[in-house]
């Protein structure tokens, strides 16, 4: 696509809306307003009215050349903003454009929803609604295929006129991202395939004890983050002028000493003199080729023009492949592997220059692109074809599908998707899902990953910063919360000139900023909430790709930007004159680049672990990725203030992300952390031994070694650090390893070698947290979900180790996770729990089955002990594919929000019900209690999926009933259909024996859709089974299915039974005293069916949940009347007449009445049963 120019817009408006009224489209309209700094001007270009009735504008916007079309996204959000609301408008389609700029971007920005804000000075409630922008960038060089594809069905319909839904559509980033992801994974495959076929290959992988998928994903990845770097405009950026001057020439030449001997001898090969100048010779190419390398370093490095950073190459992969198709071919052995290894690998000095490639190439550090686990790239010979980078015929071959071919087709944007600004590229985020689409399905089941959507990431994060911020800084939750949703929004209102000299409210908080009418700062929370931004820890156990490391990364840095804004105008309130307010400004800004608060947060902030090697080296691609798009370089930097004018090294994040199981900080039963008061872990009670003062005394080593590991960015000295750290971390564990035997020892010392290591030992690898604070500030994630080592279906059973196993049912912290087998994401919330500090907040995704499963018992029971619930977010649904949280994974899944300590049962929190796959905060929260759920529920505390008024319900049932098991406990049928199976006849001459099917309400059928109907040899039986429930036939009994529909109008159907019937293990019953025909009646009402439907969630009609059944003891006149009407039910409903409407109405208005039920709530109730 071509670079902006008003013509060529105006050209494709015309194609998409074939009714657009054009208005100005050749008159730019300055800015004078307080964007002017970023926005030169604008044009109407025309106006389009949907065919639903919405007013779209049309507009090109005109960037200062200062901004750029890649910075400064959420100013032009925010500009778009103001011309659809100046306009009165729905939505706007603009083109922002620079003025030499190549690239220009088509937005479409639509207005989201109205956000109330309180205005601290008057108390009035003011609205801001805020704009969301998804947008292609486009241009000289971009590629067009995404965009061309989007819109083509606009273009080629003579009578296109598209709603706003429809041209939404037409910027949806899930096309383009998930027709990447299927291509993404062919050529995962297709290199996987032939890497295995490969024996020079495969042997040097099971030397250095990595996989072949592994080696994969790691090539894939680097060629990916290239494609991103390479839009940074740093790779094969030019030293080589064509022409010197003859000043420039003979001041090179004439350098003395041992250098200038070596110039003297390679330049003239270079440059020859054409006229008063000298140019490149014609055999320049193949004279830099032979020129030794260091005599080529030496020489670039003091060529006057060299190229700055930033104006390399965009198609460099590209451009490298091709050369080295012109010269042999062989592009991954002789130039992807020294590009790798030897250049983006190697410390080159300030210029970078590579005499391998003969440009410059910044070095990157961070290990991304060491060899994977010792792998000896120069002896080992597995060259990969080429065709599988490219197989183009031509230049214009669009049907080549080589792995350059199908990345060169998409455009990669630098920065991560934001909730109000999206990109129609592929960006960071793109590895994550990637992760996830390379692990087959039943990979993923095994190791119970599934990508968390980035909503739900963005929401979670927030959530977990408020609560983090509120707790700290003692601010109130709702200024808090405002500040970290609309941040953005409130700062560029309250930092206009007007307002910061007192004229008019500002949105923030008075709690937080206020100024006076005169301009006089009079409230300032503004470092208190720096302060806490900067010494929040957060850990993710289970990281995945990233997502929520990422998520907290970008709303922590988000966040000090826009406080930031808010320093400057109490700096300039400060300052004696303009000038000196302007120096203080710029320097505040200086010292606080998104660089540089990002950098700093990744280090002291942000942790995780993993026991899949390739989520952690997914989760540390992106990372450094956010780094590179805030790394802006100033080639003309004088000072600091300035800024720098070369790449930053990537840091070391070895010491941040660790590759480990995170549950399990012992070898072989033997605790490797010493018990210290330093880091949070001693024992009450327990006198300090030799050993333990020994062990605090490293302890201060190993912090500093840690932290000089992260800004190392010397390949040797990182490793001299690396083994420094092996040593301290070796002696400190090896005081708790002199009681093994010298070949468990050993056992343990190659453990610990593994990339992927059996064990994390938290207090050790993250020393500095726990040594400041005592544990994480706030654990948050989305943990694996399923069942250790089934033994059905075990393609979805995660596999553990009998060592594992036994730690996990022994070990104290895991406790409350027992209940039937172990599902590992109660094992990680009890290990979340255990690393959080007092008050630390937990936020994590994971099964709905937390809510109510008895098996989830003891979890909740503990959570409702030791933290204190802040919310709870639960996701239903699981049978509409669209509206799952997790696509892949057919379950219902909730979101916990707590707090660790501070528990008190009748504290309030919120929970809400969401009927789709993202949190929709205008569904209703309800407040509800630890003891409004043990009074509901006390058997099992089952969290109830209701609105409040169903709550409402709920408790006024409960408040003064008994339980069924107070009149009777309910139990499984008598005769196991397995193992009585020797018992059971298919003849009518033997004793009768109910089925579950065979239950109705009020009746027994012999009319079933499934299975025979089964009797019982009771003679053998009672010869043989002397249990005390094989006598209970003798009994009359209230009998019900045992499984019944989850949507199912009557999930209770109970019926009664004469003495001398038995029933099989799929029926139910109960054995009350007295009062059998009434409780009967209250079983079978709509009030208890709907009471269970609440608080059931899956098919099974379980004893505990009938024993939990409210009971409300009626005036024995209400229990006469009751139970005649249900022997008249007993009487006159069966198989060819199901319902008795009248009496039954009549008893379920009794049942309304006795539990106190107002009108509205039995139409509530009653509403549900229809």
């Amino acid at each position: 696509m071509s670079p902006y120019s008003t013509d060529n817009y105006v050209e494709l408006i015309n194609e998409i809306f074939s009714t657009v009224r054009m208005i100005a489209p050749d008159i730019l309209h300055e800015e004078r307003s307080n964007f002017s700094y970023h926005i030169a001007g604008s044009t109407h270009v025309g106006t389009y009215n949907t065919p639903d009735g919405k007013l779209l504008l049309i507009f090109a916007v005109k960037l200062q050349k200062q901004s750029g079309i890649e910075r400064a996204r959420s100013m032009q959000r925010n500009f778009a903003k103001k011309l659809i609301e100046s306009g009165n408008a729905d939505a706007a389609l603009v083109a922002f454009y620079a003025e030499d700029d190549p690239k220009w971007r088509l937005s479409f920005v639509r207005l989201d929803y109205e956000m109330k804000i309180e205005n601290g000075k008057l108390k009035a409630t003011e609205k801001l609604t805020p704009a969301k922008r998804y947008s292609f960038l486009v241009g000289d060089k971009e590629p067009c295929h995404t965009a061309l594809s989007h819109f083509h069905s606009f273009i080629v319909d003579n009578n296109s006129n598209p709603t706003l839904d429809e041209l939404e559509e037409a910027f949806s980033v899930e096309r383009v991202t998930q027709e990447f992801f299927d291509l993404y994974c062919e050529k995962y495959q297709q290199l996987r395939d032939w890497l295995v076929s490969n024996e020079d290959f495969i042997a040097e992988s099971e030397r250095c004890h990595f996989t072949v998928e592994q080696f994969v994903k790691k090539l894939l990845g680097q060629i990916v983050f290239l494609y991103f770097l390479q839009k940074k405009g740093w790779l094969g950026v030019g030293v080589w002028p064509h022409m010197l001057t003859e000043k420039e020439y003979k001041n090179l030449f004439f350098t003395t000493g041992a250098q200038g001997r070596i110039i003297k001898e390679y330049l003239p090969a270079l440059y020859e003199q054409s006229g008063e100048n000298y140019i490149k010779t014609s055999r320049f190419r193949s004279a830099l080729d032979r020129i030794p390398d260091d005599a080529e370093e030496l020489i670039a490095n003091k060529m006057p023009h060299s190229r700055n950073w930033g104006s390399g190459s965009q198609t460099f992969l590209r451009t490298l492949f091709d050369y080295a198709v012109k010269n042999g071919g062989h592009f991954y052995e002789k130039y992807l592997e020294p590009l790798f290894y030897d250049t983006l690998n190697k410390n080159r000095g300030v210029m970078g220059y590579t005499p391998i490639l003969h440009c410059r190439i910044p070095f990157l550090s961070g290990g991304l692109f060491e060899p994977i686990d010792g792998f000896d790239w120069k002896s080992t010979h597995f060259d990969i074809p080429d065709e599988i980078f490219s197989n183009k015929k031509s230049p214009d071959d669009r049907q080549a599908d080589g792995i350059l071919d199908i990345f060169d087709r998409y455009n990669f944007t630098m920065s991560e998707d934001e909730p109000l600004e999206r990109e129609v590229a592929i960006d960071p985020e793109m590895l994550g899902k990637v992760f996830e689409n390379l692990l087959e399905v039943k990979d993923r089941k095994s190791k119970g990953a599934f990508y968390t959507p980035r909503e739900i990431v963005h929401y979670m994060c927030r959530e977990s910063l408020i609560n983090y911020l509120v707790g700290q800084t003692e601010i109130s939750e709702s200024a808090v919360r405002d500040f970290i949703l609309y941040g953005d929004f409130m700062k560029d209102e309250d930092t206009v000139k007007s307002k910061r000299q007192g004229q008019g409210d500002m949105f923030i908080s008075e709690e937080i900023f206020k100024v006076d009418d005169e301009g006089n700062v009079v409230v300032n929370r503004l470092d208190d909430m720096d302060q806490a931004l900067m010494s929040v820890r957060v850990v993710d156990l289970a990281v995945g790709s990233g997502a929520f490391p990422l998520g907290l990364l970008n709303e922590i840095v988000r966040a000090r930007e826009t406080l930031t804004e808010y320093m400057a105008v109490a700096a300039r309130t400060k300052a004696v004159s303009e000038r000196q307010a302007a120096f203080m400004v710029r320097e505040l800004r200086s010292q606080r680049t998104p660089y540089d608060l990002k950098r700093y947060t990744i280090k002291n902030s942000i942790f995780a672990a993993d026991i899949e090697p390739s989520a952690v080296d997914i989760a540390q691609l992106r990372l450094w990725l956010s780094l590179v798009i805030d790394d802006e370089i100033n080639p003309n930097a004088q000072s600091e203030l300035d800024g720098h004018v070369n790449p930053m090294p990537l840091p070391n994040l070895e010491c941040n992300i660790l590759c480990g199981n995170s549950l399990v900080d012992e070898f072989e039963g033997t605790q490797l952390v010493l018990q210290s008061d330093l880091i949070g872990t001693a024992k009450e009670g327990e006198s300090y031994s030799w050993y333990q003062q020994a062990w605090e005394t490293m302890l201060p080593k190993l912090i500093d070694a840690q932290d000089q590991l992260f800004y190392c960015d010397d390949t040797i000295k990182k490793q001299e650090i690396i083994n420094r750290i092996n040593a301290i971390r070796h002696k400190m564990i090896g005081l708790q390893l002199e009681t093994l035997p010298e070949d468990k020892r050993e056992e343990f010392y190659a453990a610990d070698k593994r990339v992927s290591k059996p064990f994390v030992l938290w207090q050790l690898e993250f020393a500095r947290v726990f040594y400041e604070k005592g544990g994480f500030d706030i654990v948050i994630g989305n943990p694996p979900y399923g069942l250790l080592n089934k033994k059905q279906n075990q393609n979805t059973s995660i596999l553990a180790t009998p060592e594992e196993i036994k730690y996990y049912k022994e070990h104290v912290i895991y406790k409350p996770a027992k209940g039937g087998m172990i599902n590992i994401f109660r094992l990680f919330i009890c290990k979340s729990h255990s690393l959080l500090r007092e008050n630390g907040h937990l936020s994590l995704i994971f099964p709905m089955a937390f809510m109510c499963d008895l098996s989830s018992y003891e979890l909740r029971k503990f959570i409702f002990n030791q933290e204190s619930v802040q919310y709870i977010e639960a996701f239903p649904e699981r049978d509409n594919e669209s509206k799952r949280v997790f696509k892949s994974a057919k379950m219902s899944v909730c979101i916990l929000g707590s707090n660790r300590g501070n528990a008190d049962p009748n504290r309030k929190f919120l929970m809400r019900i969401n009927d789709d796959k993202y949190v929709n905060i205008a569904n209703e929260q309800i407040e509800i209690s630890p003891s409004d759920i043990e009074l509901i529920d006390s058997k099992a505390l089952t969290i109830p999926l209701v609105n409040a008024q169903e709550l409402s319900i709920l408790l006024k049932m409960c408040k003064d009933a008994q339980r069924m098991k107070d009149f009777s406990k309910c139990f499984t049928g008598e005769i196991d259909l397995s193992l009585d199976k020797k018992y059971v006849k298919l003849e009518s001459t033997y004793h009768r024996m109910l089925r579950g099917a065979q239950v109705q309400k009020y009746f027994i059928t012999d009319h079933i859709s499934q299975g025979d109907i089964l009797y019982l040899d009771s003679e053998q039986y009672s010869k043989n089974v002397h249990t005390p429930r094989s006598q209970h036939y003798k009994q009359k009994r209230i009998v019900m299915q045992g499984i019944t529909g989850v949507n199912e109008r009557n999930r209770l159907k109970m019926t009664l039974i004469d003495s001398g019937i038995y029933c099989a293990n799929s029926v139910n019953y109960l054995m009350p005293a007295e009062n059998i025909e009434f409780l009967l009646g209250l079983c079978n009402s709509h009030l208890l069916n709907w009471f269970f439907k609440k608080l059931s969630t899956n098919s099974n009609v379980n004893g505990y949940e009938i024993d939990n059944l409210p009971i409300v003891l009626a005036p024995n006149d209400i229990i006469e009347k009751c139970s005649n009407l249900v022997k008249e039910l007993l009487k006159t409903v069966n198989e060819n007449n199901r319902q008795n409407d009248k009496v039954e109405t009549e008893l379920n208005d009794i049942i309304y009445n006795l539990y106190g039920l107002s009108l509205d709530e039995k139409n509530i109730v009653e509403a549900s049963m229809v």
